[in-house]
């Protein structure tokens, strides 16, 4: 992992994941949260997450399943929707597949 990512700010992730995700920001002094398109794994759908400040260093939070409007992805982070476990920036960055526009997801039936 590069020494920017190692060091991502809450001011810099805004912008990195407009650039690396074409995703929609919003920020405020202690929040950035961001919309972001995944076409290129779910048609039609979005994810939802915000990143915060914590004692160890950036934490991004993914919020739980897809949406199919920029509307109801931004409205579940304004209700505090459900979510994923908080990671830290450099443990999220791994596994994180926004910015990878080559991954697929494959359905399995059960």
């Amino acid at each position: 992992m590069n020494d920017k990512k190692s060091k991502m700010s809450l001011q810099q992730i805004g912008p990195w994941l407009q650039e690396k995700a074409g995703a929609e920001i919003r920020t405020t002094h202690n929040k950035t949260e961001g919309v972001v398109r995944i076409d290129h794994v779910e048609p039609g759908s979005l994810v939802a997450l915000f990143a915060v400040n914590a004692a160890a260093g950036l934490v991004v939070v993914e919020l739980a399943g897809y949406f199919h409007s920029a509307a109801a992805a931004w409205e579940a982070l304004d209700n505090n929707g459900e979510s994923y476990p908080p990671l830290s920036f450099n443990d999220w960055v791994k596994q994180q597949y926004l910015t990878d526009h080559e991954a697929r997801v494959e359905r399995f039936e059960l």
